[in-house]
């Protein structure tokens, strides 16, 4: 076969699969997370199927109606929740609370304003403008969520449909991978380990953010004397899984509350509160996950924050586990370059560079 019949070869045999590729580049992310749960789940459904033989086959749909029943279920209603929670607030609760707000400016610092010689209606219209402008905001950002809807319902089908087939055909397709890996089968092994609990460290990290988060709020709620500050928490805990967003619905509400009441120590204490309950996630989440793996916690926040920037919410998983596998060819490259015999001596006799002189 001639030079130019090789490349023909090639390329005819690389299109197909980068034009699948590009055709759908816009599903594989919730194809991978399935990929990654059920690499999760393996260990359980091994079990299964060790203890009662007779759960071989059911066992890939009994784990997927169980993802569906704790996962998937309880997700939707969150986001359906949040949404209309939001559009309900925008509807009649933003007016409410700016009016309370504009009736408390007036009452605490119209005299200071005088006083000092200030503007009060300009800085009254300003306050009224930016209330609009962050209206205008939240109400975009809901528009968002809304239109996204469609293609979230599309994701969370083929995150079930491919959970299933992972559980039920993937240890297959792991041979296969396998197989056509150009690596030693104790590299692959490794590389799979370590995808394994980097997956594994993203949901203790996960839930342990969660359950953080969610403390912090009710004991700055009650602590505040917010109303109904275990019910809030609860929701705080539900929102801290949504990344960009998290508990700052509830706190910052609970800010908006107390000012509206007239509380102005309890609004900044809340305040306070609300930066260091949104600033554990980033010292909560590293910490757990990178405890259970070889990466610094540093590696673990860059790669979190550049998962998210480049997928998504669902970069809260792959990210790291992206930055595993890029950590594994850095250490595949440094064991075989530690293995390599010296360098030959040069043709002056001289010895090569680091080698020890007689």
């Amino acid at each position: 076969m001639s030079r130019n019949e090789r490349w023909i070869s090639v390329v005819l045999r690389v299109a197909p699969l980068l034009l699948f590729l590009w055709m759908v580049r816009d599903l594989l992310v919730p194809v991978a997370l399935a990929a990654l749960f059920a690499l999760l789940l393996h260990p359980l459904q091994a079990r299964m199927t060790r203890w009662w033989p007779r759960l071989a086959k059911p066992a890939p749909l009994m784990l997927t109606a169980g993802v569906i029943v704790l996962v998937v279920i309880p997700f939707a209603l969150l986001v359906a929740r949040v949404v209309v929670s939001v559009q309900s607030f925008l509807a009649g609760g933003l007016a409410d609370v700016a009016e309370r707000l504009q009736a408390f400016a007036a009452r605490h610092f119209s005299g200071v304003a005088e006083r000092l010689h200030l503007p009060v209606e300009r800085l009254r219209g300003g306050a009224m403008d930016l209330a609009q402008h962050l209206a205008a905001t939240i109400g975009n950002m809901v528009s968002g969520m809304a239109a996204g809807v469609p293609g979230l319902v599309i994701g969370l089908f083929l995150f079930v449909l491919s959970l299933f087939y992972f559980l039920r055909d993937g240890a297959a397709a792991v041979r296969w991978i396998w197989r056509l890996l150009p690596f030693a089968q104790r590299d692959t092994g490794e590389l799979f380990e370590s995808i394994r609990a980097t997956v594994h460290g993203a949901l203790v990290g996960q839930i342990a953010t969660s359950a953080v988060q969610g403390s912090l709020t009710v004991a700055a709620l009650y602590i505040f004397g917010v109303p109904g500050a275990l019910l809030f928490g609860l929701i705080a805990t539900l929102l801290s899984v949504v990344p960009l967003v998290g508990t700052t619905p509830v706190t910052i509400g609970a800010v908006i509350y107390l000012l509206s009441a007239g509380r102005v120590g309890a609004a900044i204490g809340m305040g306070i509160a609300a930066i260091v309950i949104g600033m554990s996630d980033n010292v909560v989440r590293p910490w757990v996950q990178s405890s259970g793996t070889r990466m610094h916690p540093l590696v673990t926040l860059l790669a979190i924050f550049g998962g998210i920037a480049l997928l998504g919410w669902a970069g809260v998983f792959l990210g790291p586990v992206i930055a595993a596998m890029a950590l594994w060819t850095v250490d595949l490259y440094a064991i075989d370059h530690d293995e390599t015999p010296p360098s030959a001596p040069a043709r002056d006799g001289t010895p090569p560079e680091g080698a020890d002189c007689p």
